[in-house]
């Protein structure tokens, strides 16, 4: 192997190692993330695109009483994945919404869970428009709630 390639390999492979540390990184739940005030509402949110057509943000919102710990991306490719983290602490409930259009002028993807005291759901999340469909799952209730959805 030439000394060209040795340094080729090198620098590949330290990229991908440090690819897969900033993956890692990335991945959130909400029973880990940074909470202020013992029992504040936290959400996580995996979102997943598999349709054939990009996601395009339109709009995010963490109600009154939230904020970003990790917002939305502005475009989530097809076959990709995010994960968004929203806390409240100073709330005793937390709703996060997002919103994004598939493909350029097709149909909205609504993301929501309402996250409170005896009502985690996510009953106002699906697709208007278009023969797109979302699956939506809570895997743990309040005050720290995953939820992942699906829109293909």
């Amino acid at each position: 192997m030439k000394t060209s390639q040795r340094i080729t390999a090198g620098v590949a492979g330290l990229a991908a190692t440090v690819g897969i540390a900033l993956g890692a990184a990335g991945v959130a739940n909400a029973g880990t993330m940074p909470v202020t005030h013992p029992g504040e509402p936290t959400t996580t949110m995996t979102i997943t695109n598999r349709s054939a057509q990009p996601e395009f943000l339109m709009g995010s919102s963490t109600g009154g009483t939230g904020h970003w710990i990790n917002g939305p991306r502005g475009y989530l490719a097809p076959g990709a994945t995010e994960t968004v983290t929203a806390v409240a602490p100073t709330g005793d409930y937390l709703t996060v919404n997002v919103v994004y259009r598939v493909g350029m002028v097709g149909p909205k993807a609504n993301y929501e869970v309402e996250n409170m005291k005896g009502n985690v759901n996510t009953a106002m999340s699906g697709v208007s428009g278009g023969h797109h469909f979302l699956n939506a799952h809570v895997s743990s209730g309040y005050p720290n709630v995953n939820a992942d959805f699906t829109q293909w």
